[in-house]
Order: structure tokens, then sequence, then C-alpha cells
């Protein structure tokens, strides 16, 4: 899961994919070396950070205000 914060509200974002804890890095957020698939899980959480970043640019150039909800919206329209 992704968390958008904004103005104090946070909206989450599933990613659909699940990992055991043992094989999540807390302190790095991300996956450790060891955990199966670790490459692909890096490339999927990168993928939609850079999607949410693109909406709140997009939204920035167009000046207007960014709810949190935007970006949930924006997200599941991809």
């Amino acid at each position: 899961m992704l968390c958008v914060c904004k103005d104090g509200k946070r909206k989450y974002q599933s990613l659909g994919v699940s990992i055991k804890a043992e094989q999540w890095d807390f302190k790095a957020n991300q996956p450790k070396a060891k955990c199966p698939n670790r490459e692909r899980i890096t490339i999927l959480i990168n993928e939609k950070i850079t999607e949410i970043q693109k909406a709140a640019l997009d939204k920035r150039t167009l000046c207007k205000g960014i709810g949190s909800e935007y970006f949930q919206g924006y997200a599941k329209s991809k």
C-alpha cells in the first residue's frame, strides 16, 4: 500500500502485491534483498510513486488546489 498525505488527510492506494513482514525492510521502506521478486516489486512501487508525483505536478501546473482524493482517482484511472 502507498499512503498519500495532503492537508492532514491520508489516502491509501493498493499495489495489488503482498509480501511477508520478514521480507520488508521497514527502515528503508523497500523489500529486503532476499525477497523473491524484489526487483519487480521495487519497479511497481516506483511506477506508482511516479504516477502520483506526475499527477501532483500536473495539478500544480493548472494552479488548482490538490486534494488527496485527486490522487486516489488518478491512480485508479490508470
